[in-house]
């Protein structure tokens, strides 16, 4: 391990006296830091959690459990490598994190993260990536799906926290609602909640596209709200923005391997424990309102 300089450390420790001020969560719902303020709704938010975790319920209150949640939430996350600044679980601290604080709002069921998941080519040779092939993962996440909707569940909101997952789960869902006719999935990205020019609107970083990129600073400060002592800024040089080929329209490109990347997009001198509790913030309110007015309109087709 290369020793730090003294700018990284003062970073590092500026970092994390900034962390110990926010409502935070890890991965495990363990609360790790909360002001004054905050820290009584936080912790009932962990405890509220914490009991609708369907793992966690016993035996004999399984049925009543069932019987309490309208919904199923499935996080999906990844194991892949996110920068010299972000640990390989970052997609899978995300995407549990938002998933803890929406459960009680939603009075849902909590199951387990997906976290060994499919990495794309341009990340999968870093140290750090472990991925599943594409056929493997979607076969599994056919299995959970269909075992949520075998306990009752007709409606299932799988919450995305890495973008190797769209695909795969996205034939997987398609498989089993042909297969199981009432049943319904919701399936969201949480990025997608924070769109560019909402977060260029707030000033948080200081490049276009409002932090966005693979182990960018807007990703790692989503992730310090839930993993301060996981995320630590500037441990790599900030980078320009990825120039696309094209900003008329959306297309997908993947290649063998990408030489000269480093791995992460961005300035990771931005990445901020306070920004990323904003924008934790704001997902959450969009996730739920997604989320309440899919289950008070269920017969409504959606985004087809």
């Amino acid at each position: 391990m290369s020793k730090e300089s003294p700018l990284q450390s003062q970073a590092r420790r500026k970092f994390l006296r900034s962390a110990a001020l926010l409502p935070l969560v890890h991965a495990g719902g363990v609360l790790l830091g909360a002001s004054a303020a905050t820290s009584t709704t936080a912790q009932a938010e962990n405890a509220a959690a914490a009991q609708r975790e369907f793992v966690r319920v016993p035996g004999s209150a399984l049925a009543a459990h069932l019987k309490s949640s309208p919904l199923a939430i499935l996080p999906l996350g990844s194991v892949e490598y996110h920068g010299p600044s972000g640990p390989p679980g970052t997609d899978s601290m995300i995407a549990t994190g938002l998933a803890q604080r929406l459960v009680p709002r939603l009075r849902a069921s909590l199951f387990p993260t997906v976290q060994y998941t499919h990495s794309p080519a341009h990340t999968a040779a870093f140290r750090g990536t472990i991925s599943i092939r594409p056929e493997t993962i979607t076969a599994y996440l056919t299995d959970i799906l269909t075992g949520l909707i075998a306990h009752g569940f007709d409606k299932i909101f799988v919450l995305n926290g890495h973008d190797g997952n769209i695909g795969s789960a996205r034939l997987a869902i398609s498989q089993v609602t042909q297969e199981h006719q009432d049943a319904a999935v919701l399936f969201v990205s949480w990025w997608e909640t924070l769109p560019g020019p909402l977060v260029d609107s707030l000033r948080l970083f200081s490049q276009p596209n409002g932090g966005h990129g693979h182990g960018g600073p807007l990703e790692l400060s989503v992730a310090a709200a839930f993993a301060p002592e996981s995320v630590l800024p500037g441990q790599g040089p900030d980078l320009p923005p990825i120039q696309s080929f094209t900003e008329d329209f959306p297309y997908y490109l993947e290649k063998s391997r990408a030489e000269g990347w480093p791995g992460y997009s961005g300035k990771l001198s931005e990445i901020s424990p306070e920004k990323g509790e904003r924008l934790v913030q704001i997902a959450l309110e969009r996730l739920q309102q997604l989320v309440e007015t899919w289950l008070a309109n269920p017969a409504k087709p959606g985004s087809w």
